[in-house]
């Protein structure tokens, strides 16, 4: 049967063709042009490759060290706003004190959230910091202390009655974030149901307020207390029965806070209060404070009235009236920088966006600090560094380019290989 299968595909073999050997030569002429294209394909694959990730590396952010000129911390001649795909800090490492904070939207592999980017103030580095079980929804109400060590944050978490489907999830504490270290303290005040969303504001770089109620229904809660955490003890104490709120309340960084409204309060870090005497809610814009108050306590820089821009206003606590006006048109007060000069915000005259200036009291003379200040959350206590022109930050991709890129790399070149090895065999 096999003899016979044989006999017949000899004779419809076709005559003439090649001899054995030559038939063998070609063949492994073939399987050698394979090879070669196989190879050479492979090859501009992996330098394609290598080249994608020479680019995304380069886009990491660099921590450069900082030149030694006597001090720790620069005030950086311009702001950057940060890009959404910026590394964050469990994967960079710490990156305090920090000189400024932006809540700004942060990107990943699944969408967009609520972040805070942080900005150190030794290497002008920005990256989104990593706040463990922060309450996302409410990070724009987290406050750098004064001396850029601290971040306060709310936090959200379980509670044993919490409220169904409470618009940005469930608040049931509050934390502080140690941008040098990366430490977390964190406080759970008694709750069943949350504790409603109130005001966080530093005294100075160790004592923190904190005001809350205790939420009630989807949409209210109690009366808000005010409580004073001390950061080297971890405990809260309570303020003056007099205040009851910290939501317009403004801060010298150094100990003590100025609370403004229809009565308005000096606080000190022990909790006492004494009144002052404030005409009306002043104005301001996100960034600034309500009031400067002056390390003494004894003095304040606002802004009076509805319209903005406008003068800003020097008066004593204890004086009637709005005090003297300044010459020049601001969007908001920051703090004091010595006894004549104030950290204020005002519209760029060069170009779109708001500079941080100090402006002179005595005569409404201004120097421009940082440009594009108008969402930065800054470290008072930090704003008489040395102003430096720090490097601008990355711009890194989203992670979904490299990875389409090289997936469609590899595609491409494992297609070419397939049509390369059809065309050498044919």
């Amino acid at each position: 049967m096999l003899t016979n299968l044989l006999e017949e595909l000899a004779r419809e073999a076709p005559s003439g063709g090649d001899a054995p050997e030559q038939l063998w030569r070609r063949g492994r002429r073939a399987a050698r042009t394979q090879r070669l294209g196989t190879i050479a394909i492979a090859a501009v694959a992996c330098v394609l490759l290598i080249a994608l990730g020479t680019a995304t590396w380069q886009q990491r952010p660099r921590l450069e060290p900082t030149a030694d000129t006597g001090t720790g911390s620069y005030l950086p001649s311009r702001f950057h706003e940060p890009s959404p795909h910026l590394p964050g800090t469990d994967s960079v490492g710490p990156i305090g004190p920090l000189i400024a904070t932006f809540d700004t939207p942060r990107k990943g592999w699944l969408g967009s959230t609520d972040g805070l980017a942080g900005v150190s103030a030794e290497t002008g580095a920005y990256a989104f910091l990593d706040l463990p079980h922060a309450a996302t929804a409410y990070l724009a109400a987290a406050r750098l202390s004064p001396d850029g060590r601290h971040v306060a944050y709310w936090t959200t978490g379980e509670v044993s009655d919490p409220i169904p489907a409470l618009e940005g999830g469930t608040i049931n504490g509050y934390a502080v974030y140690d941008t040098v270290t990366g430490d977390v303290v964190t406080q759970r005040p008694s709750t069943e149901r949350g504790i409603g969303h109130g005001t966080l504001v530093w005294f100075d770089p160790t004592r923190l307020g904190v005001s809350f109620g205790q939420m009630q229904n989807c949409c209210g809660s109690s009366t808000h207390r005010s409580l004073i955490f001390d950061l080297s003890s971890s405990e809260a104490s309570a303020t003056s029965s007099d205040l009851v709120g910290l939501d317009q309340a403004s801060t010298n960084g150094v100990g003590t806070m100025i609370v403004s409204g229809e009565e308005s309060f000096i606080v000190a870090a022990d909790g006492t209060a004494a009144p002052a005497k404030i005409a009306g809610i002043p104005g301001r814009i996100n960034g600034s404070q309500l009031l400067a108050l002056t390390p003494d306590s004894k003095r304040v820089a606002a802004i009076f009235g509805d319209s903005m821009p406008a003068q800003i206003s020097v008066k004593d606590v204890d004086e009637d009236g709005a005090g003297d006006p300044v010459p020049g048109d601001y969007l908001g007060v920051v703090s004091w920088l010595d006894e004549t000069h104030v950290a204020a915000l005002r519209h760029s005259r060069a170009e779109s966006g708001v500079d941080l200036v100090a402006v002179d009291v005595r005569d409404g003379s201004a120097e421009v600090l940082s440009a594009y200040a108008d969402t930065a959350r800054l470290a008072i206590n930090l704003l008489d560094s040395p102003v430096k022109s720090q490097p601008a930050p990355p711009r890194p991709w989203s992670p979904w380019v490299p990875t389409i890129t090289a997936g469609t790399t590899l595609v491409v070149a494992a297609l070419a290989i397939l049509v390369w090895r059809r065309r050498a065999r044919a």
